[in-house]
C-alpha cells in the first residue's frame, strides 16, 4: 500500500511538471495585445491631461514627432482626439500650428519571483519549469507629451500647455503554482 502511494504521488508530480513544460501556446502578435492596450491607454490619458481649452475656436495644423513607436498611429490618434475635444484640425491655412512632441511612448516590464525560476537541467539537458510560490509580473504603459502652439508662420510661440503624462498598468500574479489572477486599469477610459 505504501509503495502504491509513493508511486501515485511520483506519477502525479511527473504529470504536473510535464504539463507545465509541454503546454502549447498560441503565437502572439508583435507588439502583444496587452502592450498595444497599455500604449494606447497611456497615450489617451496623456492627451487627456493636456489643457487645450484655449486652442478651441481656431483652425490648427498638427505636426507630431515621436521618439519611439508608431508615429503614424500617434499622429492619427492625436488628430482624432483633438477633433473629438472641439479643436478644428486642418492642413488648409491654419491660424496656428500645433507641434506635439512624444518624448515617451512605450511599455516597461518587471517581475518578482519567490520560488525556482525555469532552467535547463545541465546533465540531462531537460527543461525544468518555473515553480512559483509567489510571482508578480508588472507591465506598465507610459506616455509623455509636450504640446506647443505657434503662429501660422511657425516662429512665435502662442501657447505652451504643461506636459501631458499618461500611465496604464497590467499586473499578473501567481500564488502557489496554481492560483493566478490579473489586475489592470486598461479598461478604465477617460470621460
Amino acid at each position: 500500500m505504501r509503495r502504491l502511494s509513493r508511486f501515485s504521488t511520483a506519477a502525479l508530480v511527473g504529470f504536473l511538471l510535464g504539463g507545465c513544460s509541454l503546454a502549447s501556446q498560441i503565437g502572439t502578435t508583435n507588439p502583444t495585445g496587452i502592450t498595444q492596450q497599455l500604449m494606447t491607454r497611456s497615450l489617451e490619458r496623456a492627451l487627456g491631461s493636456l489643457d487645450v481649452e484655449r486652442l478651441k475656436g481656431h483652425p490648427v495644423g498638427l505636426e507630431v514627432a515621436v521618439q519611439a513607436g508608431n508615429e503614424n498611429f500617434v499622429k492619427d490618434f492625436t488628430a482624432t482626439w483633438l477633433r473629438a475635444h472641439g479643436l478644428q484640425v486642418t492642413s488648409d491655412s491654419p491660424e496656428m500650428k500645433l507641434k506635439l512632441f512624444v518624448s515617451v511612448y512605450g511599455t516597461d516590464r518587471d517581475q518578482t519571483l519567490i520560488g525556482i525560476p525555469a532552467f535547463q537541467a545541465p546533465v540531462v539537458n531537460m527543461p525544468v519549469p518555473e515553480l512559483a510560490f509567489f510571482k508578480w509580473v508588472r507591465n506598465r504603459g507610459q506616455a509623455e507629451l509636450r504640446l506647443w502652439a505657434f503662429n501660422n508662420k511657425g516662429d512665435v510661440v502662442m501657447d505652451a500647455p504643461g506636459p501631458g503624462l499618461g500611465h496604464a498598468k497590467y499586473d499578473d500574479f501567481t500564488i502557489l503554482l496554481f492560483i493566478g489572477f490579473s489586475l489592470s486599469d486598461v479598461d478604465k477610459r477617460p470621460k
